[in-house]
């Protein structure tokens, strides 16, 4: 019966035009009216099905610099895909959806409706008002992140005020034609929603994809790491420590081969849906259903797969040089192997010690900072194999963290916002190349294209919505 409840609910929410993101009253047979109808709405296992709650944001994954398109898989990938690995103006045309900006703006008027109408709702015996607020502002929070990190530029104390953001909408009202808000107004927006979900969530889910306060810890001190207050991300990382568990080892796993003439591999016993794996805090979708073949074609760049020694669980469990489908050759760059890599967009276990030992270092704090990184480090590597870090120069090692979290983060959605925010620094920017048809593609980083597009069909239906420069 639940199950049926839930549908319907999700259905009133859901039927709606595409041609502008939530530009008509959602109409449905069933309106939500106890705590427990709100929370069944923010009850998502699968994102892109039904309420978008866990939408995660995936057209910056073709945009970095841990992947690489090989021209004889080129037809394989979806066209806005290309357009994003060679860096064109537009990603999508007038007439198409830019489904990862959607489907953030879904998640928002989402969250609002049910920000709005939970005070009033009737007590359920499932869910606590305290929850259901806390999560919604959460998947705010997380979606408003994802929306600012991807179309605006990079978060600067020195201009966040007068540099445009996305826009900010609070209200369940689709009629709203808005103009952006300052990148300084939605982090304000942000930060209120992530510190709130912290206070009213408690520690204790059965599903990662309900949200806790050791994932609103995490988010915030992502936040905080976005913005270089480097002292309010470290402190909200040691929360977030202090309420996960320590980083899963995976030399408790062992490899098996579930298809080996597709080169195939995976844990035994691994879970298909990303949601249930031990190092995800807090679910956020994944990006590998939006392509049209399967995650298995992704390979990695030539630069990501070279930070991988052969001692590191993750390139022994994940990653394959066997090529699909029995082709010949049968060996190709390492690329992910089948169905079993986790890339939630969410908060991870690895994620959190990484930014510890990130704002550690930066804070001189060298002890702290080399024992996140090598608890982390420890559980990454064959037993037996790995070698303790000891660097105390803090330049030499803040460029190690680094390395370890692009290792750790794979196409979880990051890399493209930690370049934008490394280029910021002389020491760390970076000119990104990539090659494709015989053709080389460069993005310096000064380069608007860091910034992608406010959709073209968004700027045709809303003339008060600016658009970046191209």
């Amino acid at each position: 019966m639940k199950k049926y409840l839930y549908i319907l609910i999700i259905a009133a929410f859901t039927l709606m035009s595409c041609d502008d993101y939530l530009d008509e009253t959602p109409k449905g047979t069933l309106i939500p009216k106890t705590v427990n109808d709100f929370g069944l709405m923010l009850d998502e296992a699968t994102f892109g099905t039904s309420g978008y709650i866990n939408a995660s944001q995936f057209e910056t994954m073709m945009m970095d610099d841990d992947i690489q398109v090989l021209s004889s898989k080129q037809s394989q990938y979806a066209l806005w895909s290309i357009n994003g690995f060679t860096w064109q103006d537009y990603l999508y045309g007038v007439n198409e959806d830019d489904r990862g900006y959607n489907n953030l703006y879904r998640c928002i008027y989402l969250c609002n409706y049910i920000i709005d109408n939970v005070a009033d709702a009737k007590e359920g015996a499932q869910y606590t008002r305290e929850f259901v607020e806390g999560s919604a502002r959460f998947s705010r929070a997380h979606a408003y992140l994802r929306l600012v990190n991807t179309y605006a530029k990079h978060y600067d104390p020195a201009t966040a005020k007068s540099d445009l953001g996305v826009a900010l909408l609070l209200d369940a009202d689709p009629a709203l034609k808005p103009r952006r808000a300052t990148v300084q107004e939605v982090y304000d927006q942000i930060i209120e929603d992530a510190t709130r979900a912290e206070s009213l969530l408690i520690n204790e889910s059965e599903y990662t994809f309900r949200p806790t306060k050791g994932g609103a810890c995490g988010l915030l001190a992502r936040i905080y790491l976005y913005m270089g207050d480097y002292a309010k991300c470290l402190e909200y990382a040691h929360k977030a420590r202090g309420l996960v568990h320590e980083p899963t080892d995976y030399n408790n796993y062992s490899l098996s081969s579930v298809n080996p003439d597709l080169g195939i591999k995976g844990w035994p016993g691994a879970y298909y849906y990303s949601f249930r794996y031990p190092e995800v805090v807090a679910w956020k979708g994944d990006c590998f259903q939006y392509q049209p073949t399967t995650r298995a074609d992704y390979n990695l760049s030539d630069e990501l797969a070279a930070l991988y020694d052969d001692t590191d669980m993750r390139k022994k469990l994940f990653f394959t040089t066997c090529a699909r489908n029995g082709a010949v050759p049968n060996v190709e760059p390492l690329r992910v192997a089948g169905f079993y890599y986790s890339n939630n967009q969410g908060i991870n276990v690895g994620d959190i010690y990484i930014m510890n030992a990130e704002a550690a270092c930066r804070m001189g704090k060298i002890d702290e900072a080399l024992e996140c990184l090598n608890a982390l480090g420890v559980k990454r590597h064959a037993t037996g194999t790995y070698q303790a870090v000891t660097e105390r120069d803090a330049e030499k090692l803040l460029r190690m963290i680094l390395d370890e979290r692009r290792r750790e983060n794979f196409l979880c959605g990051t890399r493209l916002t930690d370049l934008k925010r490394l280029n910021k620094d002389p020491r760390f920017a970076k000119t990104i190349t990539h090659v494709l048809g015989g053709k080389t593609y460069t993005l310096t980083p000064d380069d608007p294209h860091y910034v992608l597009p406010i959709p073209l069909n968004v700027i045709d239906r809303n003339p008060n919505m600016e658009q970046n420069p191209r």
